[in-house]
């Protein structure tokens, strides 16, 4: 049996925009030397000069430094950044953001939004605690929302029985 994976919708926050309002940000444009990096699955934007990373960017940084010892310009190179080009500070302070977010508890949270509740929990392979916890959660929701159909269910037919016992006139 495969494992049915969650939907990989990014998890991007204001928050993860570092303080920057979004308002200021609107139309300004990648600087020209950053544009080939939009195709990288950790950027959510860029604006100028400034790169927004998606959650997972700091989550695969965090582990990269923490459990597999990486310094913080292997990890960001590791991660399909080019630090000669970015430089070596970018990498340190993206390094240090990730560390901040995992010692505030904002790094391993898991959102029930990114679980498809209509598929069944057998089908759901193995998930931890916390895995399981928002995945019933989007499940219940998703329950919730057929229970509310289905108790449509007979008012729709019966309406539909009286309008075709009796056509519309001209």
């Amino acid at each position: 049996m495969s494992k049915v994976t969650r939907t990989t919708v990014p998890a991007v926050t204001e928050e993860d925009i570092d303080d920057a309002s979004v308002s200021q940000l609107e139309g300004s444009l990648p600087d020209e030397g950053l544009i080939d990096l939009l195709d990288n699955p950790f950027i959510y934007a860029i604006h100028g000069k400034r790169i927004f990373y998606t959650k997972d960017f700091y989550i695969a940084m965090y582990k990269k430094v923490h459990d597999e010892k990486m310094t913080a310009i292997q990890a960001y190179e590791a991660l399909g950044f080019p630090v000669a080009r970015l430089g070596t500070e970018r990498a340190r302070q993206a390094a240090k953001n990730a560390m901040a977010k995992a010692e505030k508890n904002e790094l391993f949270t898991t959102d029930p939004a990114s679980y498809d509740g209509s598929i069944p929990l057998e089908q759901m392979g193995p998930l931890n605690p916390s895995e399981l916890c928002a995945y019933l959660t989007a499940r219940c929701t998703y329950l919730e929302s057929l229970v509310e159909v289905q108790k449509k269910i007979p008012s729709i037919l019966a309406e539909m029985s009286i309008s075709s016992r009796n056509p519309a006139r001209k």
